[in-house]
């Protein structure tokens, strides 16, 4: 029995998930018709785009690389962890047509005509391991100079090449990653196709502005956001796992609907690390080595923000205008 819950349950096309979101899935169907099938089930967000397959009335398929099986691993532990209850529930890991998937809950069963949005949290998002690599590279010079001719310094001019560190930090100083320890990554309102232009938006300010504007300057939903966050905030600082993890890459989903439904989930956790013999803060600045990650820095920003939103639109309630754009 212990090796087997290590090891993902196999099925093959005709044991395929029967029951869809939009539909039921005859079992001689071959699996890649029915997903071609059921596109519009579930919402393709930044960098979600093809990983997901609806599989049930109340659960997803997410595809995993078969070299890496972090996230399903982490997810088991959480489900473990004072913060379950602010994850998706996991299921199992299933192997299907030689791929590997993660089975876990429909975020969207709660909610009807779904407003969606992406923030991908923490002042890092990416690992240290990506950035060891002291070798300069002239592909990622280029890659900065056609975004801003004017950030290469005297030296890298000469050299026309950067180290990977030198352009991963420049491209988060481009986002509100940097100073606000978190970035929109992506929103999809209700009758809207999905927008993924966020990248000038770093100031607080315009991040401010983007969310009243994806909020559609409902006081309810926002102040149900604030308590989720608060609610984040309290388990996340609970949490033993994520004392001794580094979570980079990962992710808030916000979602909303028309009857004012409104919640928020953690999620994405393939980069998430056991970090040996260091507890981490998630508040501290990083400093290659100390696996610092800045999500409680920008979970803090977010709560902020969401905190003034409230109290501007508490005002507009009361007759004062408010401006979304």
């Amino acid at each position: 029995m212990g090796n087997n819950c290590c090891r993902p349950e196999r099925c093959d096309q005709d044991n395929a998930p029967k029951c869809l979101t939009n539909g039921v899935l005859e079992c001689s169907a071959p699996l890649s018709e029915a997903i071609s099938k059921t596109t519009d089930a579930w919402i393709q967000l930044a960098g979600h785009a093809g990983n997901f397959i609806p599989a049930g009335p109340k659960t997803v398929w997410k595809k995993q690389p078969r070299d890496d099986r972090q996230e399903g691993q982490c997810l088991k532990e959480l489900m473990r962890d004072k913060v379950k209850d602010v994850v998706p529930k996991f299921h199992r890991e299933i192997e299907c047509n030689d791929t590997i998937y993660l089975e876990m809950e429909d975020l969207l069963k709660h909610f009807r005509d779904p407003n969606v949005m992406d923030v991908k949290m923490g002042t890092r998002t990416f690992l240290e391991s990506e950035v060891r690599n002291p070798e300069l590279r002239h592909d990622l010079y280029e890659k900065m100079i056609h975004i801003d001719p004017l950030e290469p310094t005297e030296d890298e001019r000469n050299q026309t090449s950067i180290t990977k560190l030198r352009y991963m930090q420049f491209r988060e100083r481009g986002s509100s990653s940097a100073s606000l320890g978190f970035r929109i990554e992506a929103t999809r309102r209700s009758g809207e196709p999905p927008n993924t232009d966020f990248k000038k938006v770093h100031t607080k300010d315009e991040v401010s502005s983007t969310i009243l504007h994806f909020i559609g300057a409902e006081q309810s939903v926002c102040k149900q956001f604030l308590r989720r966050l608060q609610e984040i905030r309290k388990k996340f600082e609970a949490s033993e796992y994520f004392k001794h993890h580094e979570i980079v890459g990962s992710s808030l989903l916000f979602i909303y609907d028309c009857d004012k439904r409104a919640n928020i989930w953690m999620i994405d956790f393939a980069k998430t690390t056991y970090v040996p013999g260091r507890k981490i803060t998630h508040l501290t600045p990083w400093m290659q080595g100390n696996h610092e990650d800045g999500y409680l820095t920008g979970l803090d920003g977010l709560i902020v923000i969401m905190t003034e939103l409230s109290g501007r639109l508490e005002q507009s309630s009361n007759g004062e205008i408010i401006n979304s754009s």
